[in-house]
């Protein structure tokens, strides 16, 4: 449509008057001039309401369109722009290119009326079944305007005392996107529609479609008795039953539930192809150590939402203890979120500066200290292990060696732990468990003994910098290999630092805060930020932090790097501050403050399983 014209000059970024100032009059012959002429959104909606003003007053009418004896006047040019019926109607010498009232057939006036109104307005009000009279009037007339905002809009009525009508329209009119979304409507409300009695209502295909779905928020033992009702509704659908329960992720259910509820149902037990997928479930309940490694779509979580979670740490003040809390805090890491945790689990011992890690989705909380130490002096060696799912933890084989102050992280379904602090002194030993036979063995010593290091994984090595090591602080970087069980000197940081955290982020590792020795022997903080690159084996200085973090942790959430807590080495005082780092624009923020100073947190993030589609549905945006 002609609307109201904003002039640019796209050649360079200088008003037109510059011509002027040049050369006095500006050269109409210049072939350099090229201008862009847009209009305005709001000039289309001007015509529009002038068009709608003119049907209304009857101005300019040519045509009367009848539907079910109401008459509505209308113009033709109008009609054409918009459906092809029409065109095809008024220009290839129909009998009705001449008349002035035309009667439709096979449409309603309710339809008609709001197709025509969206063709006036763009936009319509609808009550009750409306979508069902307006697609119809828009599909026999080829208006697709209103055939797109029938799509748009289809669903918006639906409810699960109704959805079967849509799913037949949607049908009737190929509208595929719309069946889509249905099978989403129809996997988010399964529960309700089959408290409401319609569940039979529900085809085979559709089943199947709820049952691959990850929109379905309800817990696995739910999940089999609805499709255990639907199959028992009509004995024809037994036939049905091993594709079914296939798709059920029957390890997801406790092993009491599998025992007292799903083989109480004789046909799980009677056929041979049901029975055996209840025995590999409790098979899977049998061997907890090995659970992490059989990371597939039956022992996934369907809903669920990521969250970052705090274990454990030690309070400085005003009341020096250690924790045992597993805190979750709010999606979004803001100043009153950060106020804003809840507890999900407990420690079954407080510790602090052990390490956490999260391996496909099992929280691995390692060694540590069990008392307010100093130095090591309580470290233990035991491992435990959360599953979210079950809110349950598991004792894992301890280590090897007694840690605190140490680095553990997970590559290549191996986990590692290096280095550290005990009460005899610094380690250089590392260790790998296994989590198929549930053991520890040693590994390659680093050179040296090492404590208030930090460490990351990063392709298929190991990477470990910093740390306490000969009576001071180092920028030594260093490598290990697993296929070779070896350590190499990599370049080294542009800062000695200890009691620092370390990441990879976008194919780079990024080391923030600790601390080193001035001449006096004495703490000062590290503000200098440095960032590693891999494939080069080079650091360069990136923006330095504004507060200082020492003890602190790092996690990566959602494309942003979070330092969090820690203590101030120039205050000599607990850290409550959360920087938070953007990798893309290099700029530090203060998002807020904790609840309480803590140093020797461990932080990750970790998928929650979430029944609330609301919660889901706010994650989703």
């Amino acid at each position: 449509m002609p609307g109201k014209l904003v002039i640019q000059d796209l050649r360079k970024k200088r008003k037109v008057t510059n011509n002027m100032a040049e050369g006095g009059e500006m050269s109409s012959g210049s072939t350099n001039d090229v201008f862009r002429m847009e209009e305005r959104p709001e000039h289309g909606m001007k015509v529009l309401q002038g068009l709608n003003k003119l049907k209304q007053d009857g101005i300019l009418c040519d045509v009367t369109l009848i539907a079910e004896g109401t008459r509505f006047n209308c113009h033709r040019v109008i009609l054409v722009s918009c459906s092809d019926y029409f065109l095809s109607m008024f220009t290839s010498g129909m009998r009705e290119c001449n008349q002035k009232e035309i009667e439709l057939k096979g449409i309603t006036a309710k339809g008609l009326e709001k197709v025509i109104e969206v063709v006036y307005t763009s936009t319509t009000t609808l009550e009750g079944d409306d979508i069902f009279d307006v697609i119809a009037a828009a599909t026999h007339l080829q208006v697709t305007p209103v055939i797109e905002f029938c799509e748009r809009n289809f669903l918006s009525g639906m409810n699960t005392t109704n959805f079967y009508d849509f799913i037949n329209t949607a049908k009737l009119y190929s509208m595929q996107n719309a069946l889509k979304q249905i099978d989403v409507f129809i996997a988010r409300n399964l529960m309700q529609i089959a408290k409401e009695n319609t569940l039979n209502l529900l085809t085979y295909d559709q089943m199947v479609s709820c049952l691959n779905s990850d929109k379905l928020c309800f817990r696995e033992m739910d999940i089999f008795h609805i499709t255990w009702e639907w199959l028992r509704m009509d004995p024809k659908r037994l036939c049905h039953a091993p594709t079914l329960m296939k798709l059920i992720r029957f390890p997801l259910i406790n092993p009491a539930d599998l025992v007292h509820q799903v083989q109480r149902v004789d046909l799980m037990m009677s056929n041979s192809e049901l029975r055996q997928m209840v025995l590999t479930a409790l098979n899977y309940h049998v061997v907890p150590h090995s659970q992490p490694l059989l990371n597939t779509s039956s022992t996934r979580l369907r809903s669920y939402v990521e969250r970052l979670v705090s274990v454990g740490g030690r309070e400085i003040h005003p009341n020096p203890c250690l924790h045992d809390e597993l805190l979750v805090f709010d999606s979004k890491i803001t100043s009153s979120s950060l106020l804003n945790r809840q507890e999900i689990a407990t420690l079954p011992s407080a510790l602090s500066h052990m390490q956490v890690l999260v391996y496909n989705n099992f929280l691995y909380v390692l060694g540590g200290c069990t008392t307010q130490c100093a130095h090591g002096e309580s470290a233990v060696n035991s491992v435990l292990r959360y599953d979210s799912r079950f809110d349950t933890w598991f004792q894992v084989c301890p280590m090897l060696n007694k840690r605190a102050y140490f680095f553990a992280g997970a590559l290549n379904n191996k986990i590692y732990s290096v280095g550290g602090k005990f009460k005899d002194g610094s380690l250089a030993t590392a260790e790998c468990y296994d989590p198929a036979e549930n053991t520890w063995e040693l590994i390659s010593s680093m050179p040296m003994s090492y404590h208030a290091h930090a460490g990351a994984t990063f392709g298929n090595h190991i990477f470990i910098s910093g740390g306490y090591s000969g009576n001071h602080f180092t920028p030594d970087m260093q490598r290990y290999d697993p296929l070779a069980n070896a350590w190499e000197d990599m370049a080294p940081m542009l800062t000695p630092r200890g009691w620092h955290v370390m990441c990879a982020s976008h194919d780079k590792l990024f080391v923030f805060g600790g601390c080193n020795l001035n001449v006096n022997q004495q703490a000062q903080p590290v503000m200098q930020s440095e960032c590693y690159d891999p494939a080069t084996d080079q650091w360069t200085i990136v923006a330095p932090l504004s507060i200082s973090h020492k003890e602190a942790s790092c996690v990566v959430y959602r494309d942003n790097i979070y330092v969090l807590g820690g203590y101030n080495v120039q205050t000599k005082t607990g850290q409550k501050l959360v920087s938070k780092y953007d990798v893309f624009s290099g700029i530090w923020e203060t998002v807020g403050a904790l609840p309480r100073s803590l140093t020797g947190v461990g932080y990750c993030t970790i998928k929650l399983p979430s029944y609330d589609p609301e919660e889901l549905q706010a994650e989703a945006d």
